[in-house]
């Protein structure tokens, strides 16, 4: 077990504390920014060729968007392994799981997400060529799909969700040791983790549609939890002073999760 005020826990925890609210921030601006030039994610529901329309019409502020949704989940990983390290003064098996699962989230977002800026130009690109006959055309539909139904929802969601589950899970069971955080909050984690593993099932279709819901829940509550664990640590801290951005990337992402729930509506 490491003691809470070594200089090693010291740099972990400010890392977590910045790293993890930061991921939120980034990722809600991403997703509002996809909310108002794309029509995200409604637009995902399109015929693949009024996807590739609407993508050509804002290609420039749409592959932003998405770079920044895959960099915000590349800062997630970071932030695991920091928390991994905070939490080794309560070790045991479940912090294995929960950072291998948070791990392998942040990657399957990554990769799914790098989808649109990397191969979706070039639908874009060949969907507009005059020449493209009308078997080349069915073609190029039908890896397109491909690529969705692979690096979407094969990987970018029912494989990143299992990850998060694992991650909010071992997190849950971890934390209940922890010396910074109170035991009650524990089971939280743990419910949120049962409900993202529930919500997986939502891509079976039929009346597993149902599940849904569960998508925005379940994000909003591991929001507020990171923020939660990230203020426990900050008042850990010999100096906050260091740690004073924890407030107001708290207050950003409180704000965005709001904008992103109420602007969808809007549109």
């Amino acid at each position: 077990m490491i003691p809470l005020t070594t200089p090693t826990f010291a740099a972990d925890r400010r890392a977590t504390v910045l790293l993890l609210p930061l991921f939120i921030v980034m990722s809600l601006v991403a997703y509002l920014g996809l909310t108002t030039v794309f029509g995200f994610p409604d637009v995902l529901r399109l015929p693949p060729l009024e996807i590739l329309a609407a993508f050509r019409a804002e290609q420039t502020a749409i592959i932003i968007f998405y770079y920044l949704f895959a960099i915000a989940h590349l800062v997630f990983v970071a932030g695991v392994l920091a928390l991994h390290r905070v939490l080794r003064v309560s070790d045991g098996p479940w912090l294995t799981i929960a950072t291998a699962g948070g791990v392998l989230y942040g990657i399957a977002q990554t990769v799914g997400f790098l989808r649109w800026p990397i191969l979706v130009p070039l639908f874009a690109e060949k969907a507009t060529d005059p020449e493209l006959t009308a078997g080349q055309a069915d073609t190029l539909l039908f890896l397109l799909d491909a690529f969705h139904r692979y690096a979407g929802i094969a990987i970018g969601e029912n494989l990143s969700f299992w990850g998060l589950a694992a991650w909010l899970l071992g997190c849950g069971a971890t934390l209940m040791r922890a010396p910074f955080y109170m035991f009650r909050a524990s089971w939280l984690w743990i419910f949120t983790g049962l409900m993202v593993a529930v919500y997986t099932f939502e891509q079976l279709g039929g009346l597993f549609t149902v599940l849904s819901p569960l998508l925005i829940l379940s994000h909003g509550l591991m929001y507020g939890l990171i923020l939660a664990i990230a203020w426990s640590l900050h008042r850990t801290a010999d100096d906050d002073t260091k740690l004073r951005p924890v407030g107001i990337l708290a207050i950003a992402a409180i704000s965005l999760f709001c904008a992103s729930i109420v602007l969808p509506g809007l549109m």
